[in-house]
């Protein structure tokens, strides 16, 4: 197996066989933030960058698996930064590209072409939506789909709320009834498409009436701050999720860092353990899980340049790699 991971300067490969070491590393694509794998071809992977480096775009496509790759970025997002991307379950060749502005993008081609969602853009009360370090601009973080039913589509705005579609991306519906705003994670549970759930700046909220409202679950998680999300690929009652005590200014000046922990939930999200094991991943914050396509249980990267490594009963939770540059996202290939 190798795993690409998304660094903030470029592309780190590694294959855990073979040890820590990196089999190669590109810095273009640069300042990657986020990933996607194609449905059909997990060779076909996107990249999503929040910074703008000279003469590079935003957005970049690999077919080799990562070792090469191409800029894509929109024609009329020039300018944004990417802060999600969302290839589709069942489409093939299918992207959608959410970017700063709050603005939403879509390929049918790989990428070649794209265009614009202008039902996103109709969205009431959009011009509230806001985001707290100046300039405030708010951007898409999340874009998840029904595992179910591949035309329903979850988008999440930091900060503006979850926002439903049911014709993939050509209208949309707001679901923040009880829902704190700053949303960095949306899913949809595989079993229960009725049950949803989302990582937010305030803790972490569950919905169990299709996006009607929503409940925020504190019951064994102790730290506010919550980012990735990942239900567990072969049992849908286990949850696992990150949590920080503090927002992202706080990780390099607390004296424990981000004193993030990992929880589990074995009830759909109805409560959480912390997962027990020594604090492999430094000062940083875990900024994505991964399910691990080998042993069944999940990889992660943290901020701090660590990628981690758990088996799926997470007896074991280890660090594969270290001093990589801060790392946002990974994909791996079998």
């Amino acid at each position: 197996m190798r795993i690409c991971v998304g660094t903030s300067k470029g592309m780190v490969i590694l294959d855990p066989a073979r040890g820590p070491l990196p089999l190669m590393v590109l810095a273009d694509p640069t300042a990657v933030w986020c990933m996607a794998q194609d449905c059909a071809d997990p060779a076909v992977i996107y990249a999503g960058a929040t910074e703008h480096v000279r003469g590079r775009g935003t957005l970049a496509r690999s077919v080799d698996g990562g070792r090469s790759w191409t800029d894509i970025t929109p024609s009329g997002a020039r300018d944004e930064e990417v802060w999600a991307l969302g290839a589709s379950p069942a489409v093939k060749d299918q992207v959608f590209v959410g970017t700063s502005h709050a603005r939403l993008f879509r390929s049918d081609d790989l990428g070649r072409s794209f265009r614009e969602s202008a039902g996103f853009l109709r969205i009431p009360g959009r011009d509230r939506w806001s985001f707290p370090p100046p300039p405030h601009i708010p951007h898409v973080r999340a874009i998840s789909f029904d595992p179910h039913n591949p035309l329903t589509m979850y988008v999440g705005v930091e900060e503006g709320g979850v926002y439903r579609s049911r014709d993939a991306g050509a209208s949309f519906e707001p679901l923040n009834e009880g829902l704190y705003d700053d949303i960095h994670t949306v899913a949809i549970d595989p079993r229960d498409s009725r049950r949803l759930y989302a990582t937010t700046g305030d803790g972490f909220y569950r919905s169990d009436n299709d996006g009607g409202s929503w409940q925020r679950i504190t019951d064994g998680i102790d730290r506010s701050y919550t980012v990735p999300l990942l239900i567990a690929g072969t049992d849908a009652e286990t949850i696992f999720t990150a949590a920080a005590a503090g927002p992202p200014p706080t990780w390099s000046i607390g004296h424990a860092g981000a004193d993030a922990m990992l929880f589990r939930s074995g009830d759909h999200g109805q409560s959480f353990t912390p997962i027990v094991a020594e604090h492999v991943w430094g000062r940083g914050m875990i900024m994505r899980l991964r399910r691990d396509p080998e042993c069944g249980g999940f990889l992660g990267v943290t901020n701090d340049g660590y990628v981690i490594r758990a088996t799926e009963q997470c007896a074991s939770v280890k660090a594969i790699a270290e001093k990589l540059p801060p790392a946002y996202d990974l994909v791996a290939l079998s």
